[in-house]
């Protein structure tokens, strides 16, 4: 069901097959005339190696299909990643208010279908991993299996660095509580650091600690801070934040505030409520929190902010958490308190869904003719051909050596 709905939100992604953007100008670029993966090919400071596989396995086929091939694979991974963050969060949330915040909540749809933006995705799943306490004993297979899982998304983007930042706070509360004699959230966080899934954790460290080796050897450009803090802060939570989850900044600033707090102590003091989801929520917050506010200070305009269709894709775990973190919220332990909470969620979910029915799916990409187009790669020359959105590539074709 998860993998049709995707489908459904970007159905020309597999209909009329086009790039979009970095899917072309760098993951399809950098791995045409290249026999081997490009997986130690840095891009905005960071490796990209599941979209770089994706990109060696199309090269096997004629360019005209690599459309098709990139944007299959991305609903596949996003489906994957969604399925098991709901099977891992399971025991803490009900699937299926983690499944409807997905795919429920108003977006720009540039997520969808493209590998570029899978990785948007997929760090739901290793930080589903890292953050629930591990599970009971897995055979030796599925536990490595994981652990590549986690290692490979990991090494995709920028969001193991900003995990393992939270993680490591956590544990550091954890320490300090133990050493206290303390038991917040039920003596689940005095014994965060014990009950972790070595097969997620550590790939986590791994995959982390090498994608800060590449940003510090491959800076990335343009990236100081130059947003005041506390303005930049107070704009975010209170106007951008509300418009990007909501599609509208419907109550004042203050109110937000109030609204936060409110949020925030039930899962901090909700003794009714289990500890590790709690945690785990909060933990989510956090990086969620991080993903919005980071990019803010390094835009020297925030105005197209305060429309949905700009940037969403840094508010997306926001937006998708922020409903788990109502629920647990709004429940308090009983079973009837569970039914209720997961009715007016479910409720509320769909009123926002319903109000912003433009941004529910992807907008139909135009079509360029990628294939017409491709089809003089086989060709000695410099070809230029466009992609969406409005940009292009550029590919040289080296003539074939003589015998």
């Amino acid at each position: 069901m998860i993998l049709f709905a995707l489908a459904y939100k970007c159905n020309d992604a597999l209909s009329t097959p086009q790039f979009w953007a970095e899917d072309a100008t760098v993951f399809f670029s950098d791995q045409f005339g290249h026999a081997w993966p490009q997986l130690f090919s840095p891009y905005a400071g960071y490796l990209h190696t599941l979209p770089r596989l994706v990109a060696w396995a199309a090269s096997w086929l004629s360019p005209g299909k690599a459309p098709l091939i990139y944007n299959a694979a991305a609903i596949v991974l996003c489906a994957l990643a969604i399925a098991l963050t709901c099977r891992r969060l399971r025991n803490y949330l009900p699937p299926w208010i983690v499944a409807l915040s997905f795919l429920a909540v108003p977006t720009s749809g540039e997520i969808f279908g493209t590998i570029t933006n899978a990785q948007w995705f997929l760090q739901f799943t290793m930080a589903a991993y890292c953050l629930a306490p591990a599970q009971e004993k897995s055979s030796t297979r599925a536990s490595w299996l994981r652990a590549v899982g986690i290692l490979l998304i990991s090494l995709t983007g920028v969001f193991s660095t900003l995990l393992l930042i939270v993680v490591a706070g956590i544990a550091a509360a954890g320490w300090l509580a133990k050493r206290l004699s303390m038991a917040p959230f039920g003596g689940t966080l005095s014994r965060f650091i014990a009950s972790r899934d070595a097969y997620a954790v550590g790939p986590l460290v791994v995959g982390a600690l090498v994608q800060v080796c590449v940003l510090v050897t491959h800076p990335p450009g343009e990236h100081e801070v130059v947003q005041p803090l506390l303005p930049a802060f107070k704009s975010t939570f209170t106007q951008i934040v509300p418009i990007h989850t909501f599609g509208s900044d419907f109550l004042t600033g203050t109110t937000w505030l109030l609204l936060y707090a409110g949020v925030l102590a039930a899962l901090l003091w909700s003794r009714k409520v289990d500890g590790h989801a709690r945690l785990v929520v909060l933990g989510f917050l956090a990086l969620a929190a991080v993903e919005c506010f980071a990019p803010m200070l390094r835009i020297a305009d925030l105005t197209p902010m305060y429309s949905l269709g700009a940037a969403d894709r840094y508010f997306y775990l926001m937006k998708v958490v922020a409903w788990w973190a109502l629920w647990l919220a709004l429940n308090n332990g009983t079973k009837r308190s569970r039914l209720d909470a997961t009715l007016t969620t479910t409720a509320l979910i769909m009123l926002v869904a319903v109000t912003n029915t433009q941004y529910l799916r992807r907008p139909s990409l135009v079509d360029l003719n990628w294939r017409g187009h491709s089809s003089v790669l086989d060709q000695p020359g410099t070809h230029t051909i466009p992609v969406n959105p409005g940009w292009s590539i550029t590919v040289n074709v080296s003539a074939p050596t003589p015998p």
